[in-house]
């Protein structure tokens, strides 16, 4: 063993930080870890927000790319919710599979080339009945139920840049952009949410 090996800390018992850590601490939040990650756990205000709208970071989300034939019907546009794990199609080759642990398990069960992207996407959902008015203070994509019910997946610009949307419930929804932009994405959404009386939760 090195004699500099007590400067090494073991990477197995560091937890792992949202790109959006610093405004959640900033905002109030009480963190404990979960699966590896360091996540918000509770704010002060959070039960203000119910009637309006609030969002919450995601970013612990595990995104796995599976490259090659899902072992689940999909179709372009739909997601499929299985238990948790949502089976997202971005091509007919390439599908984004979120959700915890049990995602980890289903992606390995399929078989096929894998990328984790877990740490290279941000990911917020946005919850309650003026999820879609808040997403549209900062996103063209139309999210409206009639063309965007449940399940549905989309690709495109969210806040500037690249990014999917998914609807995981009638009153919410889950936007995901790059990792280096989720600080930026934070913001966006926090100042969008302030001015319709909503704010961040766990």
């Amino acid at each position: 063993m090195s004699t500099l090996a007590f400067l090494m800390p073991d990477a197995t018992e560091v937890a792992a930080r949202s790109p959006m850590y610093r405004q959640a601490a900033a905002a109030g939040a009480q963190f404990e870890t979960r699966d590896g990650w360091e996540v918000a756990a509770s704010y002060a205000h959070a039960e203000d927000y119910g009637q309006t709208v609030s969002f919450a970071d995601r970013s612990h989300l595990a995104k796995l790319e599976l490259h090659g034939q899902a072992p689940v019907q999909l179709t372009l546009g739909t997601a499929l919710d299985d238990e948790g794990t949502w089976w997202c199609p971005v091509t007919p080759d390439r599908t984004l599979v979120l959700g915890g642990p049990a995602a980890r398990e289903a992606v390995a069960a399929a078989g096929g080339k894998v990328v984790d992207l877990t740490s290279n996407y941000a990911a917020l959902a946005l919850i309650g009945p003026l999820a879609n008015e808040l997403l549209a203070r900062f996103c063209a994509i139309d999210v409206r139920a009639k063309v965007m019910p449940v399940a549905a997946f989309r690709p495109g610009s969210v806040a500037r840049t690249p990014g999917y949307v998914l609807r995981t419930a009638e009153r919410e929804l889950l936007i995901m952009v790059g990792s280096a932009l989720g600080a930026y994405l934070w913001d966006v959404v926090a100042d969008a949410a302030e001015h319709l009386g909503g704010g961040p939760v766990a």
